[in-house]
């Protein structure tokens, strides 16, 4: 797909086509890594990793022992617990 080069501020830039947008799921804000290879310049997304939790698991078991992790005792786990 052809574009052009156009002047933003003080700098040059191109727009990235919407059907590339959509493709690559990118959106405003998002970031991208712009690199030449043999002379060409090649744009690709940044894709982050998502963190699940707030904590890492190192830091969640940080400081435990037997006797403050509670090892003497056994979960329980019920159904709702399973999601089911």
């Amino acid at each position: 797909m052809r574009t052009q080069v156009r002047k933003i501020g003080n700098s040059l830039g191109s727009i990235i086509p919407a059907v590339f947008i959509r493709q690559l799921e990118l959106a405003e804000g998002a970031e991208i890594d712009v690199k030449t290879v043999d002379g060409k310049i090649v744009i690709e997304p940044i894709r982050k990793i998502k963190k699940r939790f707030l904590f890492t698991e190192e830091e969640l078991l940080s400081g435990l022992d037997a006797h403050t992790a509670h090892a003497d005792g056994l979960a329980v786990i019920s159904a709702k617990d399973m999601g089911e």
